[in-house]
């Protein structure tokens, strides 16, 4: 699996860290869901959880759904600790010009797949077999597929 944040091909968890800052009438909230890596859990966990500690109890509602957050947060990270770290020196994944020439004859495979909704996971794992790249690359080809699409309906 790789990493929905960083792109780093590692073991990932499903994770949703909420942060809060409380502003007496109003509040600002942020929230990361998906599957993550140990790096990205750690990174998150510690960003929004602090945020909650030091700014989110100032506002009625805030003091209300912060203890609920910051609860939240710390299950979501303990039940992560058992992860297997990422790798020593994994790097998130390019779309180098090598990689669309392999892609490119796939092209309505993909597309054709990811229209009968089958899980994104699975498409990128055999797409990314059958030419010989990493299923996150296939996952940058799609992406840059569709900003393409949007840029030509502009």
């Amino acid at each position: 699996m790789f990493c929905q944040n960083c792109g780093i091909e590692a073991p990932t968890k499903q994770v949703a860290f909420y942060s809060n800052i409380g502003a007496l009438v109003v509040r600002f909230s942020k929230s990361i869901k998906g599957e993550l890596c140990k790096n990205c859990i750690n990174q998150f966990f510690w960003k929004y959880t602090l945020t909650n500690l030091f700014l989110g109890w100032w506002g009625v509602i805030s003091l209300i759904m912060n203890p609920f957050l910051i609860i939240n947060n710390v299950y979501r990270y303990l039940t992560s600790l058992s992860l297997e770290p990422v790798p020593a020196g994994a790097v998130p994944p390019v779309l180098t010009e090598e990689v669309v020439t392999k892609l490119q004859p796939l092209t309505d495979a993909i597309l054709s797949r990811i229209n009968a909704h089958e899980p994104m996971d699975l498409v990128m794992t055999n797409i990314g077999n059958q030419a010989g790249v990493a299923p996150a690359q296939v996952m940058l080809y799609v992406r840059a597929l569709a900003q393409a699409a949007q840029k030509k309906t502009k």
